[in-house]
């Protein structure tokens, strides 16, 4: 899975300073956990401070820096430094080809395939899948998704994968690619990923507890894993390990921050300045190094990524013009840990008053408005705009000006711009960031049941020896598969949904009553699941 957040635009942010302190607003949010505990740490000008929140575990004197979590695709960012280390010791080029180090061992079906270059499966611009189609649907969605994966389903995949021209491609992130790229950086070493992570990064920047396999001291701290309220269950690898296997703990993580904060004072510089530098656009607003997301807050540029497994999520924000390093870490699948960067963050709602447009003004802004893998999806509903971001249900907006709305249920604007008075592009301002999108197509035709209606297909349903939750909130359905987050998912007619996250649909069935007795999900094939 190894999510990067979708939610970004609408809630994900940092700060310029610590208008509150992210400890606080931890406690704030351990609060509504589930179960699991809240691992932060925030540095300011060299001063860092530590804290947990929530249900700590295992019990016991662990003090909160040293606590082990998975930390899922931050892992490709050391797979990037990695990548930036063979560059500086001449080992590989950044425009080394997949067919220069496979050309003996596979044959290619496509050309452009074999043409696919290092840097370019660092930065997702491959065109590469997020993930192989060679992993069945029951192993890709069991608690151990990646545990069986090895060296020869990677080239199996990649010997036939086909690309519709010659790369590279719009960043679409990819964690076949950094899998792929780690088992290349190893083959080039003639060693495991892992020891080359030991040699190469963690063995110098003296992070001793920043590993695959836990040592038996680094199990005993490992906080256990939680399928949101839920026993979890630990992720192990094999050809992916690059995407996401790492485990690590808050120092750690600081330790590493540091690090992108002065290279120079570190023994590899040369490679950490190569990772940070950009290599290519991402999303269309931001852009990214060597498996780093690079970005801007107040004009200030910042580095980060986030991770996902399937017990545990974590953070890491690094600003340097401001001397800051920020890393969170929760072993549930419950809350992003980067929501809370964003809070520390002192911002207020416009205090402009509403304006009524009538429905021919709104129906002007309707449409499908894309930036790199997101899109806002604007539709009218009733006196408002309903606007949609990918991964995130409807919400509305209201008219404050001239082209410019504001929502309600976060601090944010949207301000739309017009050519020859026909709207072309909108820019989302929040949180000291600005994201442009525009305009590509029309506002696709969506079903909107009642909460009624909607309550009618919730509960549990039992799928490929897994479990697919259905619930409500508030006028959107919302699915979860055992250890992934809960996406949203949107009537387009009578007891079908569709995902905006991936190429996937439910349809649900009902009996000769008219109740909803299982689902049928069309992913990959249909996999039919009954209601328990």
């Amino acid at each position: 899975m190894f999510i990067r957040s979708l939610l970004s635009f609408i809630t994900v942010a940092g700060v310029s300073c610590a208008a509150h302190p992210l400890h606080e607003i931890a406690e704030k949010a351990a609060a509504d956990l589930p179960a699991g505990c809240i691992v932060t740490a925030e540095q300011i000008d060299g001063a860092v401070r530590y804290a947990v929140a929530g249900k700590a575990e295992p019990a016991g004197d662990i003090a909160p820096e040293k606590r082990v979590f998975e930390i899922g695709s931050i892992t490709k960012v050391f797979t990037g430094l990695l990548l930036a280390d063979a560059v500086e010791s001449k080992k590989v080029r950044l425009d080394t080809t997949l067919k220069e180090l496979l050309g003996d061992e596979i044959t290619f079906a496509d050309p452009d395939v074999a043409a696919i270059t290092l840097v370019q499966l660092s930065t997702h611009t491959s065109g590469l899948p997020r993930l192989p189609d060679n992993m069945a649907a029951s192993e890709a969605i069991s608690e151990d998704p990646y545990k069986n994966y090895d060296r020869e389903d990677t080239l199996q995949f990649l010997a036939k994968a086909e690309l519709p021209h010659a790369p590279p491609f719009p960043a679409a992130y990819s964690n076949y690619a950094i899998g792929l790229l780690g088992e290349l950086l190893a083959g080039v070493h003639g060693k495991s990923y892992a020891d080359l992570l030991e040699e190469k990064i963690t063995g110098p920047l003296g992070l001793k507890d920043t590993m695959i396999v836990p040592g038996e001291d680094q199990q005993a701290r490992l906080a256990p894993p939680h399928d949101a309220g839920k026993p979890g269950h630990s992720w192990t690898f094999q050809a992916m390990a690059a995407a996401g296997a790492l485990r690590s703990t808050a120092a750690d993580l600081v330790t590493f921050g540091n690090a992108l904060l002065d290279p120079d004072k570190t023994p590899i510089a040369p490679a950490i300045k190569t990772m940070m530098k950009i290599h290519a656009p991402y999303e269309g607003n931001g852009e990214i190094g060597l498996g780093i997301m690079i970005g801007k807050l107040d004009g200030h540029t910042e580095y980060s990524h986030s991770g996902g497994t399937g017990g545990y999520r974590s953070a890491l924000q690094v600003i340097p013009d401001l001397k800051i390093v920020r890393v969170g870490l929760v072993n549930t699948t419950s809350l992003e840990p980067a929501l809370l960067f964003g809070k520390t963050r002192d911002e207020k709602h416009s205090e402009a008053p509403e304006i009524k447009l009538t429905a021919e003004q709104l129906d002007a802004f309707t449409g499908v408005y894309s930036s790199g893998q997101s899109s806002l999806t604007v539709l009218h509903r009733g006196e408002h705009l309903h606007v949609r971001l990918t991964g995130q249900p409807f919400y509305p907006v209201k008219c404050i000006g001239e082209d410019r709305f504001r929502y309600d249920v976060v601090v944010a604007e949207l301000r739309f711009a017009r050519e020859e008075d026909a709207v072309t592009s909108v820019v989302l301002h929040q949180n000291g960031r600005q994201y442009l999108a525009k305009r590509t197509g029309d506002a696709p035709h969506m079903e909107f049941p009642t909460a009624q209606e909607l309550d009618a297909y919730t509960g549990e349903y039992s799928l490929l020896g897994q479990t697919l939750t259905v619930t409500r909130r508030d006028e959107s359905l919302m699915v979860q598969l055992t250890g992934q987050p809960a996406m949203p998912v949107f009537s387009t007619k009578a007891d079908r949904f569709e995902y905006d996250v991936v190429k996937a649909a439910i349809e649900f069935e009902r009996d000769e009553k008219g109740q909803v007795t299982g689902l049928t999900l069309h992913q990959n094939g249909k996999h039919s699941a009954k209601k328990r």
